[in-house]
């Protein structure tokens, strides 16, 4: 960000008013005016921003994220703000009432001459909009969208306002900028020694080299991750929009910008030469070709024989050999006509002898026009609805419709067969709604290349997700039933490796998402540059968005109820079950619970513990799935990952270092981030005490601190005390002593489920006795009575009254 002098030298520089730099300086010291969300379709997150040093918001990965990329990159954008505070835009609406409605803006850009507002949105939804609101959203003859009213409120401040189609973003540019993004945050000061002069002189010598060239002459003197940091730092020059950085093959690679201009392009002309016309081949009839592929098409394997049928008979007319039985000679004089008639008007003489099945006969609708317009009225006011109406009480309906109108009524079979034409996914999506529509929706195809949906090497893209497995679990030191685990997994999207995994009785929270990055950090040393969630809560956390933000990791949260976009995810969890389904205790029989007997029930089958499976899961992980060819790779995970490593760089300079500091930045807190200080025993986290000295202090007792615990050694945590973080240590600390990080991490989650389990049971305890108690309570109250009516009674017989039958315990 700017400083506060660079802020106010550009506002001397660009001689804004008075009014507009109380306005920037509103917008610079504001936070986002809302916090975005996806929609049903839209990929949302944060991206963090090195140039602003905060994460950035975006509501669309395809339209936003893609703006956000060329802002951070590009050196005319000094600053760039998310969510401005909100404007009025006042305009005529298309029934003609003058509207006004508060817009929050997309972006605030400060560039090198000017500012303002940026929209970004996708040509198709700007088409959509500017039908609806055609004076907010218009079309300019340059075929540049512009919107009048916000163009209104910026030129009050002598600021711009702009909208930004998705029809402008360069995707072969934004495909580089992620690839390089990399080495855009390294150091150039860490290249080793002659490096550079070496390559930057075999370049200079070789104007236009191809990457793929310059990789090969520079193996022994310059590695991969060294030439593309030379490239991010514009040491030499390639053209970015040209083609991929993965396509080594077809990237020029130039000393600086100058010397590009000046080589011929690689068709063999030079600078500005045009191609000319005689280079280009005459063009083919379009009028021929269209009549051809309007029949063509239907072409179905019975047209074909016949059409075969009829070509051997002309063949044998015209040789004058005998013809078929059954065909005359004045039939094949009509398919000879036929077959030069279709050669001379369209180059094709076979498609002359098609027969044309289809055009026979009256195949029009018999009905009256208005029985038809009845039938689709009732079809669409009906039957597409979330009422779901049966066919025949709708037909009932229409056969009374269509005798007030005096027509004819369809007969059933028609109604019918009409409803079934319109099944799909548009009824579905009707009648029962966009989920249960989702499972038929129609896949959406991008004919042009955007962005590689799992990424261009590894680490590029990861997903994590959750799944509970089906199995049974035992406790391995009571021998109870702990009930079925969680298992969390991170999957790296290119090479559909399974990077790490954590499991633990706990469902799913940001703990086990922070815990699973931590194991990745653990095992490779480093953290994915973009990571897919769903929309979970436990992805929102300020824990785990910060350590996102620390470690320059751009989170995106794919849309609710599309498990689509996981499908890697899915796909991982359907093939875990190759190894869950054998294992004693599996719950495949409690599906239905119905059917499911004693001797059935997966709770007295169950014989694994926690500790157990976690071997057979690390060994089916990384040793069978990880060495299995994938179908969608044609290799094993293993091999894809390694390659993309060699062909895409190492990129060691992304190293997380695994010490107390990383470690520290991935200990969750309880559910309310604090704990209750009581005296003698400390805080209570996780139905565990942990104390240190520090609560000896009685300003301490009996207050809340901020506390975090370790999920991988529950023998020790730490609480926020006297503005420091300070260790505490369980009453089961010896039982945590000299084990490893994985038996800590096993053993803790077995004893955070025992203890839970434990509160389970006292809740239940605790009823059973309240249950105990009222019927004690409620016997001595029947004593009691009982007590007070002998006593009234002996004071009658004292006092010489006469005694009652309920007194004397018998009846009149």
């Amino acid at each position: 960000m700017l400083s506060p002098e660079a802020f106010a030298a550009w506002c001397e520089r660009t001689e804004v008013s008075v009014q507009a730099r109380s306005l920037i300086d509103r917008i610079r010291s504001s936070s986002p005016a809302r916090r975005v969300g996806g929609g049903r379709s839209n990929v949302s997150g944060r991206y963090p921003s090195r140039k602003m040093g905060v994460t950035i918001q975006f509501e669309s990965h395809r339209v936003e994220l893609a703006g956000i990329y060329e802002m951070e990159h590009d050196p005319d954008v000094l600053e760039f703000f998310d969510q401005p505070i909100t404007i009025k835009l006042d305009y005529e609406s298309l029934g003609g009432r003058r509207v006004g409605v508060m817009h929050t803006p997309d972006f605030f850009v400060i560039r090198t001459r000017n500012a303002g507002w940026e929209e970004w949105k996708s040509e198709d939804e700007l088409l959509r909009l500017a039908e609806r609101r055609p004076n907010r959203y218009v079309l300019g003859e340059d075929g540049r969208w512009r919107c009048p009213p916000g163009e209104a409120h910026a030129r009050m401040f002598e600021l711009y306002y702009r909208i930004r189609s998705s029809r402008g973003i360069n995707w072969v540019y934004q495909r580089n900028i992620q690839y390089l993004e990399d080495y855009l945050r390294f150091d150039s000061e860490q290249l080793r020694a002659g490096v550079r002069e070496t390559v930057i002189a075999l370049v200079s010598t070789n104007p236009g080299i191809r990457l793929s060239e310059l990789f090969t002459a520079t193996m022994e003197q310059a590695n991969r991750d060294e030439i593309h940091t030379l490239i991010a730092l514009g040491e030499i020059h390639i053209d970015l929009t040209s083609a991929p950085l993965v396509e080594a093959d077809k990237i020029r690679v130039y000393p600086d910008q100058r010397a590009e201009a000046r080589q011929p392009d690689w068709n063999g002309n030079q600078p500005g030469e045009a191609l000319s016309s005689s280079s280009v081949g005459s063009s083919p009839d379009c009028a021929s070709v269209l009549a051809a592929m309007g029949l063509l098409p239907h072409m179905s394997p019975k047209h074909m024989a016949e059409a075969n049928r009829r070509l051997e008979q002309i063949q044998a007319y015209v040789a004058q050999q005998p013809l078929a039985d059954g065909v005359s000679s004045r039939t094949v004089r009509r398919w000879l006509q036929r077959y030069r008639q279709a050669e001379a008007a369209l180059g094709d003489g076979y498609s002359g002898l098609l027969p044309r099945f289809d055009s026979c006969g009256n195949r029009g609708s018999k009905l009256p026009e208005k029985t038809q317009v009845l039938m689709s009225e009732s079809i669409d006011r009906d039957y597409e609805t979330p009422k779901q109406k049966r066919k025949f009480q709708i037909y009932g309906a229409l056969v009374r419709a269509c005798e007030t109108e005096g027509t004819p009524a369809p007969s059933y079979k028609t109604f019918s067969e009409a409803v079934n034409r319109r099944q799909g996914y548009e009824v579905v999506l009707r009648r029962r709604g966009r989920r249960a529509a989702y499972q038929i929706e129609p896949p959406y195809l991008e004919l042009e290349l955007t962005t590689p949906r799992h990424g261009d090497r590894p680490f590029h893209i990861c997903h994590i997700d959750h799944t509970e497995l089906d199995v049974e679990l035992l406790c391995s030191s009571t021998n109870r039933n702990l009930g079925r685990p969680w298992w969390t997994i991170l999957i790296d999207a290119f090479s559909r490796r399974l990077l790490a995994f954590f499991l633990s009785f706990d469902p799913p929270s940001y703990r086990s998402c922070m815990m699973v990055l931590r194991d990745c950090v653990r095992q490779y040393g480093r953290l994915p540059q973009i990571l897919v969630v769903d929309g979970g809560k436990e992805f929102e956390s300020v824990y785990f968005e910060t350590l996102l933000a620390r470690y320059e990791c751009t989170k995106k949260t794919r849309p609710p109820a599309k498990p689509r976009f996981g499908s890697i995810c899915e796909r991982l969890f359907g093939s875990s079950t190759q190894l869950i389904y054998c294992l004693s205790g599996n719950t495949q029989s409690s599906r239905n619970v119905r059917q499911m007997t004693k001797s059935v029930d997966p709770k007295n089958h169950a014989i694994w513990t926690l500790e157990r499976l976690h071997e057979r899961l690390c060994e089916w992980a990384y040793e069978f799935y990880d060495t299995t060819v994938h179908p969608a790779l044609g290799q094993t995970p293993r091999d894809c990952f390694e390659l993309g490593l060699q062909r895409a760089g190492q990129r060691l300079h992304r190293q997380i270092a695994y010490n107390e500091e990383f470690r520290m930045m991935t200990l969750p807190t309880t559910a309310r981030g604090t704990a209750l200080v009581h005296p003698g025993k400390g805080v209570k986290i996780n139905h565990l005490h942990y104390w240190t000295n520090a609560f000896r202090d009685p300003t301490i007792e009996h207050t809340r601190v901020p506390v975090r615990y370790d999920p991988y050694d529950a023998g020790i945590a730490w609480a926020y005390v006297g503005n420091r973080w300070v260790s505490c240590f369980c009453e089961y600390f010896s039982s945590f002593r000299e084990r490893s990080e994985r038996e800590m991490m096993l053993a803790a989650a077995e004893l955070r489920e025992r203890s839970r389990s434990h509160s389970r049971e006292f809740q239940v305890t605790a009823k059973r006795l309240a249950d105990f108690i009222a019927s004690v309570e409620a016997e001595e109250a029947l004593l009691l009575q009982r007590l007070r009516d002998s006593a009234g009674k002996r004071i009658h017989l004292e006092n010489g009254e006469p005694v009652t039958a309920l007194e004397r315990g018998g009846v009149s």
